[in-house]
């Protein structure tokens, strides 16, 4: 035996060498002496307590001071990197890269705070309290520069925004329109999250030791930006796929650290093809079985600005479609022939739009809160904007200018045109204007609520598409209604005398829109004394039960309009009114050119406008002067809605519907999952999971038995017993037992624990091994079903959850 050498002083001693099975010494596996070096290639550091984990802190930063060690820098690494990746939720909220500055700056901040509280052993709530010094001390130059002292020093507003920003200002972004812009004190935001995450992430992984406890504030930021974002995501690449890879990493290099000494033989190389291998299942497990989950379909994204309830009324104002006859002749308000706004930059018969009106209440047609189903902007709402709209829209982008002469236009619904890209006011209250504007992105409807005066300009900008003249021959229309709440079947008669034999729908919306336009007649309601005075403004249901009612329609755009809309909703085609006038080719827009129509939506989610001239009668049609006689009779009577269900008829069995719409629910399909309670479909995710979890459980252990036999089977005899003794102490080990990696095949045999004797299976593959002549392939086969019945006794005498963790095991599948 060769002597150890003498240990050098300040160096623990060598453990004793084991004779290999060569006679040579060989270096024992089992380390008594102090923790390795969790930096060696292929060592583990033994596990550690917290107050191990305190005193090697206390003892690193009394040698080294603030200097960061290499544990320390490697998660400071991981910290930064994660928590930009949630910071990065912040792209799609904020206009250009000015909230960059803040979000790096508080990052940076909050991991050196809390390195130097932790050199110095400082309780926890320390590096939080330096953090909230920072804020304020730095938040006026990095997030809120105004009414700083110098352009540096903050003063004391500046401290009453920064703490009124941390607490009200998650409202104000999610109410606020993205990209918000970056001058309202708002960036202050993206500097606390920073601030927050880079402290209370790195505080974690420097004070406990669990690999686990490090992932729940980085996930918590990441879930914050997702819900402070918008519906279009920031990155999902990076906020999906590279997160995941970084937290599981960071995991995995803390784990390294407390992991005991391994004693199953796994090399470095096999624990990384394990780790691969789990990566590659859980990616293609993530790909096939993710977007079968409950809440996986894009259009469902959750943000908040999609649920918060905006702080605004939009029922608090007046529908400006109630208030069509002002504009017309005569009319006591005198604007039919009065300039009401000057318009330039907008191409001539282009709609100026006043306000669309996307929701029906039996009384009114308004604007609704919040974006209907089917819309290409899912919860959109009213909501503050800047200067600027992240928007784009099919057209050409054109800005035009609007001023209010004297005399003009007055209300708080603010003309635009096409898909609004952005608005800038000018003149006296631009300010006030600018800064109490709403839009809402899914019908481009814009609010002042403190109304446009005399005086008052601004431009937008918007992408605005050519406008067609005429209704299209064919048009691929959407489906469903936009008025299921209200009861409109009092225009079932009109509809099947109107839409006649019309194949489609939007071929019966055609048909409906050329009968009104040939066959009914205008009127504004005349003056005081005229014939036409009963004819009443509204449209309500009573008011357009009338309209329909006669045998010859007459009313103005609002009851045509109106009607238009409800009958294309009956017919199950998407209708909008929209309030606004048609630009003339020169001058400004006055009165006369006030105007009421519809659009309905196709099939690909967009907006297409049926202009007043495709349904409305010339202007110089007058009702029949019998039917004024008959309408003066009945004015002041009250005109109930229809029953709701009409009784059969002799033409209709009893089983039928009398409307001529299809009123009947569609059957419930049983293999569709979007059709089951949620109660269902999580149960079913849940069996698909397990199903998943049985497939490769079989997979695995089908795969191993394979490879059991294949290498029992080829190769010379004596390699073949070789390899089935090593498989089964890496059987042996996966049950629990622990084995010597450097030690000849009978010590492997005596360390095996329990009542099962496998010496004598290791000195027959020793005999066979180094035996004098080659064992014959019957022996090899021999050895191999005793090697086996040996597996079985160890697997019997296993507890379940070792079997199921040796069943699992995929290390075997690596090794060579």
């Amino acid at each position: 035996m060769t002597a150890q050498p003498p240990a050098q002083p300040g160096q623990p001693a060598q453990p004793p060498a084991q004779p290999g099975r060569s006679g040579q010494s060989r270096p024992s596996d089992h380390t008594t002496g102090p923790a390795r070096d969790s930096t060696a290639p292929g060592r583990t550091r033994a596990r550690t307590s917290w107050t191990s984990t305190r005193s090697r802190l206390a003892a690193t930063s009394a040698t080294s001071g603030l200097r960061p060690g290499g544990a320390a820098l490697v998660d400071a690494a991981f910290t930064a990197v994660l928590v930009g990746v949630a910071l990065l939720g912040f792209r799609t909220d904020f206009a250009g890269a000015a909230w960059v500055l803040p979000a790096v700056a508080g990052l940076v901040l909050g991991l050196l705070a809390t390195h130097v509280t932790t050199a110095y052993k400082l309780p926890l709530v320390a590096p939080l309290a330096v953090v909230t010094v920072l804020y304020l001390l730095l938040g006026g130059p990095l997030a809120v520069r105004r009414d700083l002292v110098g352009g540096v020093l903050p003063s004391g507003q500046t401290f009453f925004d920064l703490a009124d920003t941390s607490v009200h200002g998650w409202k104000r972004l999610v109410t606020l329109l993205p990209p918000v812009d970056t001058g309202n004190g708002l960036l202050a935001l993206p500097l606390i999250v920073g601030l927050l995450g880079g402290c209370v992430t790195y505080a974690v992984a420097r004070r406990w030791s669990s690999p686990y406890a490090v992932l729940p504030a980085p996930l918590a930021l990441l879930a914050l930006g997702i819900v402070l974002g918008t519906l279009e995501p920031a990155s999902l690449a990076v906020q999906g796929a590279v997160f995941a890879v970084l937290g599981i990493g960071w995991m995995v290099v803390r784990a390294a650290r407390t992991r005991a000494p391994l004693q199953n033989g796994a090399g470095q190389r096999t624990r990384y093809g394990i780790g691969a291998a789990l990566i590659g299942i859980a990616l293609l497990a993530g790909y096939f079985v993710g977007p079968q989950l409950p809440g996986a379909d894009s259009t469902t994204r959750l943000v908040a600005r999609s649920h918060v309830v905006p702080p605004i009324d939009i029922a608090a104002f007046a529908s400006p479609l109630a208030g069509f006859r002002k504009y017309t002749e005569p009319n006591p308000a005198a604007l039919w022939d009065t300039p009401l706004l000057d318009v330039r930059g907008l191409p001539a018969g282009t709609p100026l739009r006043f306000a669309t009106l996307d929701s029906y209440d039996g009384a009114v047609w308004g604007a609704s809160e919040r974006a209907n189903s089917g819309s290409l902007v899912p919860g959109a709402s009213f909501q503050q904007v800047g200067e600027s709209v992240s928007t784009k829209g099919p057209g050409r982008k054109v800005d035009v200018r609007v001023s209010v002469p004297q005399g003009g236009y007055g209300d708080v619904w603010l003309p635009t045109a096409g898909t609004v890209a952005g608005v800038k006011f000018a003149g006296a209250r631009a300010d006030t204007l600018a800064g109490r504007l709403w839009l809402n992105i899914d019908t481009n409807t814009a609010l002042v609520p403190d109304r446009l005066e005399p005086g008052d300009s601004y431009t937008f900008t918007a992408y605005v598409p050519a406008t067609p003249e005429k209704m299209p021959r064919s048009l691929s229309v959407g489906s469903g209604s936009l008025t299921d709440e209200v009861d409109t079947s009092f225009l079932d008669a009109k509809l099947d005398a109107f839409s006649g034999d019309a194949p489609d729908p939007w071929a019966q919306f055609v048909s409906i829109a050329k009968v009104m336009a040939g066959e009914g007649a205008y009127t504004d309601g005349g003056t005081p004394n005229s014939v036409e005075r009963y004819y009443l403004p509204g449209h309500s249901i009573g008011r357009l039960s009338r309209f329909v009612g006669l045998a010859q329609l007459a009313g103005d755009d609002e009851q045509y309009a109106a009607t238009l809309a409800l009958m294309g909703n009956r017919i199950g085609v998407p209708t909008r009114v929209v309030m606004g006038a048609i630009t003339p080719a020169s001058g400004p827009v006055r009165g006369q050119d006030v105007h009421a129509w519809v659009e309905v939506r196709d099939s690909q989610g967009q907006w297409q406008p049926i202009l007043p001239d495709n349904f409305l009668p010339d202007r110089d049609k007058k009702p029949k002067e019998l039917q004024t006689k008959v309408e003066d009779r009945k004015v002041g009577a009250l005109v109930p809605p229809p029953a709701g269900v009409n009784p059969p008829s002799v033409l209709q069995g009893p089983d039928q519907a009398q409307n001529a719409t299809n009123l009947k629910k569609p059957p419930k399909k049983l293999f569709d999952p979007s059709a089951w309670p949620w109660w269902l479909q999580w149960l079913a995710v849940l069996g698909l999971v397990l199903l998943a979890l049985v497939i490769v459980y079989w997979l695995i252990r089908g795969l191993k038995a394979w490879r059991r036999r294949r290498h029992a089977t080829r190769g010379p005899p004596a390699s073949r017993v070789a390899w089935v003794w090593a498989d089964l102490m890496g059987s042996a080990r996966s049950y629990g037992h622990r084995l010597p990696r450097r030690a000849t095949r009978l010590e492997q045999a005596g360390a095996v624990h329990g009542p099962i004797d496998l010496r004598p299976l290791a000195a027959r593959a020793n005999g066979h091994v180094f035996g004098p002549g080659e064992p014959s392939i019957e022996e090899a086969a021999g050895y191999f079903r005793a090697a086996t019945a040996a597996r079985a006794d160890l697997r019997a005498n296993a507890d379940f959850w070792r079997r199921l963790r040796s069943d699992v095991d995929v290390r075997p599948l690596f090794t060579r």
